[in-house]
């Protein structure tokens, strides 16, 4: 049972500031925790966060890019499960 509520579990990464002047991701969901920035290199920074979020999650999990009102973040899993 616990393994079908942690893949209906819905997830998003959000790259933020988790500080006055630290910038960093925030992952909401099913668990939640702040992380700062990985890389100054942005492709390996996003490969980085998915995958720390992956290991607060306890299971791989597959991001998609979504845009919302100009943001970009990252969700995983249903959102209305």
């Amino acid at each position: 049972m616990d393994d079908e509520l942690a893949e209906l579990a819905w997830y998003k990464l959000t790259p933020t500031w988790i500080d006055v002047d630290v910038s960093g991701w925030e992952l909401e969901g099913g668990k939640r925790d702040c992380h700062e920035t990985f890389s100054e290199i942005p492709e390996r920074d996003v490969m980085l966060a998915k995958r720390w979020a992956n290991q607060v999650i306890g299971r791989r999990r597959t991001w998609r890019l979504v845009e919302d009102r100009d943001f970009e973040h990252y969700e995983a899993g249903h959102r209305y499960a």
